[in-house]
């Protein structure tokens, strides 16, 4: 195909000869074809951007249909006023126009005067000479000025509705070019092309034009009303002078009233030209920092800034308007939404003054809590579909438990704010017995949002104590004039607002209470008021002490998880509702156990000793806030049912999965588990204590990392403490039949640590730096000597010669390696007599870290390790292990992990135990049921042969003299 040939089809071609010019028009590229001259087609590049401009011609046509819209009904609006004004002015003209020319009944009248006058002087024999009619007439000065005026208002009238005339059939030439073509890509373009060129030939100026001619024409038709009524009469005419001046001053008002005050809804068209003119003055006087806006840009700029005052009316007009209970389901969904965030404070507290009129109105019908209030207690009576009904209660639980939150977090953000800003209690009493007596509400929600209300209500109770306390030391009031405002702020509080179990903090409400009373006496003096005053300070200090006040959030917690385990659910946002709790007075800390509550304050803290240790009678995520709900005092582990509570978390432990244990063991920070397990292991503890006691420390070994390749700092600082606790347990723990195990793991656990930190010895210190490495070896060294003491009693510890030559440190790093490799191999011993002698099939040990540790060791371990080491397998071997279901702990061991200790067992040097391992193996071999040799078992045969013939050879008889 010549390459210069038209890429258009050859419209004489027959249907029925191959097309190779449409061929040629698929191999064009798309830059090709938009450079091509005829009609444009969307390119692939086109194509791909069709979302992105489908965005923009959304966003345009709504902008543009609301601007051609609101100019085709004022133009409508100006054809109808033109043409009628039109029609009255003609009328009018027609009548003045008269008096520009002399009337001819004014001509026939002069005429028949002057044909009297001429006869009358020739009857008289006299000669009159009379001009002619009319030769003298000139229109009065008010009637020129009146049709002048008249005339322009006429034509200024005519040209407007001509002019609007026209924009009607621009603004449907535009909208018509703009839609003509459906794809979007062509659809943008055009309409850019086309609203961009309507903005920079200034169709917005002549639009605005149109009525400024139509108000100049009015003003011409007054002006010429007065000139026209001038020769008629004299009054009328300064009647309508007055109407005049009176239509030009509300004309300047409604003109200049918008840009001094920019929510005026009056304006005219002169009110752009002079926002223009006054544009650097008008900006500056209403606070806005752009100069280039707009009178309209300008009102919206203005009414985007917050207004607490205007939000308000807002919104107590939107609840008032709300006359019955089923229109405001929407207002409760909006409000939840306006307040809840995402975030951990879970409250958007910048919308706060926005729903703050809503919940703190007097009034019952703009007070949404009172709204939700009659909405949940008439919803029994409702009738419609029970789904429904459930969900809109959900809603309003919701709705109140956003509230309270927005309420908690604000009264957090606001400690030192005005006492008399906001009111002590948002939520009343009436509103919590109504919760709580409704048993239809969904539980999951009304459990988080009691929870919520009440601690927003002792902080609202506390708010006020403060209140008082702050009156009280007030020194610029006199002592009666304090013990009056006290009076008037306790008139906010009473006993029943204390819904939590504090003897101390009832007896010194009520004392001060009392003193308040007797501060009513008419008459009493200075001195007496004095000491009321001090008497009710000292009831007040005791009031605001932190520890009452961790005693009543304490018992809000109890609550909140009590109901919740009874429910048998997990409320909604737990874990927030129960961080939102504690931390809702600032400066408190729930679990400063430092900050100590009384007794009775301490009872809703017991609530471990009453839960059930069975996971699928209680929630994970909520038996981990009852353990550390117990840890908020120092009476957690020294109370009268401390011991059952431990037996629940040691039960709890052994029962439930393991991420549910992950779970609970990630939420204990503070480590309060290994502090029980510490604390039994110190007393002599009764028999079902101990058994759940190891069975507990056996479970949080598994979930603080045992078996895992790395010693985590919590798994390596829990098991120090167990092995500190080892020597002095009681004989309750020792006799137990899984102390054994559990102390196995415990110097597993450290020797594990040990061997990680001395790979990084192999690997090469510069030992020139002998305190950097000595900083490393030091610690290490005492780890050493700890379990060394315990495993290796009678063998010394090769000590760090440092500092030495590099020779002396490498054979020094060799030596330590064998020591420490010896007690892990005593370790794997132990491990394999707790199989052997269990009567509980079960594989005791980490062995994936014991084989990985010491698979390809190549040095020294001490005989006394390889001999406990060979007596262990022979023991083992002896039960006959592969005759055992493969699934069994002992054929396990055997099969997949105690012959995987070594690759070459070149560590086996010792004769003894080379000995017994080598009968150990023939024993295997030799047995009815052998299939073959098991992993490295052939390897160990081999190395222990080839011990026992160096050994033959060396105690050969030496050849006599």
């Amino acid at each position: 195909m010549p390459a210069h040939r038209s890429p258009q089809p050859d419209l004489e071609k027959s249907d029925h000869q191959p097309d190779t010019t449409h061929c040629a028009v698929v191999r064009v590229s798309d830059e090709a074809r938009n450079e091509h001259p005829g009609r444009f087609k969307p390119t692939s590049d086109d194509d791909a951007c069709f979302k992105l401009w489908n965005v923009y011609i959304s966003q345009a046509h709504e902008y543009d249909k609301a601007l051609l819209e609101g100019w085709k009904g004022d133009m409508e609006g100006m054809i109808l006023f033109s043409a009628l004004y039109s029609a009255t002015l003609t009328a009018l003209i027609v009548e003045s126009y008269k008096k520009l020319q002399l009337d001819p009944a004014d001509l026939t009248t002069s005429l028949l005067t002057t044909i009297s006058l001429q006869l009358a002087s020739i009857s008289n024999g006299t000669t009159t000479t009379v001009g002619l009619p009319g030769a003298s007439f000139k229109p009065m000065t008010s009637s020129l000025i009146c049709n002048m005026l008249w005339f322009l208002s006429l034509t200024l009238a005519l040209t407007c509705s001509l002019l609007a005339t026209f924009v009607q059939q621009w603004t449907r030439d535009f909208l018509h070019k703009t839609t003509m073509r459906p794809s979007p890509v062509v659809q943008a373009r055009v309409l850019a092309f086309s609203y961009f060129g309507l903005r920079r030939f200034g169709m917005h100026t002549f639009v605005d034009v149109i009525p400024i001619l139509l108000h100049i024409s009015l003003f011409l038709f007054f002006a010429g009303l007065v000139a026209f009524l001038l020769p008629v009469n004299l009054p009328l005419t300064i009647l309508m002078a007055c109407v005049l001046f009176i239509f030009m001053l509300v004309y300047l008002a409604l003109t200049l009233l918008p840009l001094l005050s920019l929510d005026a809804p009056y304006r005219t068209p002169l009110s752009d030209l002079f926002w223009r003119i006054t544009n650097g003055f008008a900006v500056r006087k209403h606070g806005l920092s752009d100069d280039d806006l707009s009178l309209t840009e300008a009102m919206i700029e203005k009414s985007l800034r917050k207004s607490p005052d205007r939000d308000r009316r807002c919104m107590e007009f939107t609840m008032k308007s709300m006359d019955h209970d089923t229109e405001l389901v929407p207002m409760f969904e909006a409000v939840s939404e306006a307040i809840t965030s995402p975030q951990a404070s879970g409250a958007r507290l910048k919308n706060f003054e926005i729903v703050a009129p809503l919940i703190q109105s007097p009034n019952p019908e703009k007070n949404m809590i009172s709204r939700i209030q009659h909405f949940i207690s008439v919803s029994g009576s409702l009738a419609g579909d029970p789904q429904h009904r459930v969900r809109n209660m959900q809603l309003c639980l919701s709705t109140l438990k956003s509230l309270a939150w927005l309420v908690i977090r604000h009264g957090i953000e606001n400690v030192g704010s005005d006492y008399n800003q906001y009111p002590v209690f948002w939520f009343q009493r009436d509103l919590l017995e109504l919760l709580s007596s409704s048993p239809s509400l969904p539980k999951g929600y009304l459990i988080s949002t009691i929870a919520a209300l009440r601690t927003s209500r002792v902080q609202g109770f506390r708010r006020c104590i403060g209140w008082v306390d702050e009156v009280m030391s007030s020194r610029q009031k006199t002592c009666t004039e304090r013990l009056g405002e006290v009076r008037s702020i306790f008139t906010y509080l009473s006993r029943e607002d204390i819904d939590w179990t504090s003897g101390k903090f009832t007896h010194h409400f009520d004392q001060l209470d009392s003193t308040l009373q007797n501060a009513c006496i008419s008459g009493m003096s200075e001195t007496d008021a004095a000491v009321l005053v001090q008497r009710a300070q000292e009831h007040i200090a005791q009031l605001m002490d932190m520890s009452r006040w961790k005693a009543s959030l304490i018992s809000v917690l109890s609550q909140f998880l009590s109901e919740a385990m009874a429910a048998g659910l997990v409320p909604i946002e737990t874990d927030m509702t129960f961080t939102l709790i504690h931390s809702s007075i600032p400066t408190l800390d729930v679990f400063d156990q430092s900050l100590d509550i009384e007794e009775d304050e301490a009872q809703t803290t017991y609530l471990l000793q009453s839960t059930s240790p069975f996971p699928a009678s209680v929630p994970p995520e909520l038996f981990a806030l009852v353990f550390r709900l117990l840890f908020s005092t120092k009476r957690a582990l020294h109370l009268p049912g401390a011991v059952e509570s431990r037996v629940v978390l040691y039960k709890y432990l052994y029962y439930c999965t393991e991420d549910q244990r992950n779970l609970l063991v990630k939420s204990d920070t503070a480590c309060r588990l290994e502090e029980c397990i510490f604390l039994d292991l110190r007393s002599d503890g009764a028999r079902g204590l101990a058994n759940w006691c190891m069975a507990g420390l056996n479970k949080l070994y598994v979930s603080l990392g045992f078996g895992e390749s790395t010693v985590f700092p919590r798994l390596l600082s829990f098991a120090k403490g167990i092995f500190g606790f080892i020597p002095t347990a009681s004989t309750s723990f020792t006799q137990h039949i899984w102390w054994f195990l559990n102390s196995t793991d415990t110097e597993f656990i450290l020797c594990n640590d040990i061997i990680r930190k001395l790979e990084h010895l192999l690997r090469g210190y510069d030992i020139s730096d002998s305190h950097d490495i000595s900083s490393f070896i030091t610690p290490t060294m005492d780890d050493i000597h700890a379990l060394g003491q315990r495993l290796l009693t009678a063998l010394p510890v090769p000590d760090c010669p440092l500092p030495c030559p590099s020779d002396v440190y490498q054979h020094w790093v060799t030596d330590i390696q064998g020591y420490v490799l010896s007690m892990h191999l005593l370790i794997a011993t132990k491990y394999i007599n707790s199989v052997t002698k269990s009567f509980v099939d079960r594989r005791y040990g980490d062995w994936i870290n014991i084989r990985n540790s010491i698979i390809n060791y190549q040095g020294h371990i001490y005989e006394t390790v390889q001999l406990h080491f060979a007596k262990s397998v022979m023991e083992l071997m002896s039960l006959r292990p592969w005759n055992y279901p493969k699934e069994s702990s002992k054929s396990d061991l055997f099969h997949n992990h105690m012959w995987c200790l070594s690759r070459n067992w070149c560590w086996v040097t010792d004769i003894e135990s080379a000995k017994i391992l080598e009968e150990a193996i023939q024993f295997h071999k030799n047995g009815a049921n052998f299939n073959g040799m098991v992993w490295y078992e052939q390897a160990c045969l081999d190395r222990c042969m080839e011990v026992i013939r160096e050994a033959d050879a060396v105690e050969e008889p030496p050849v006599s003299q």
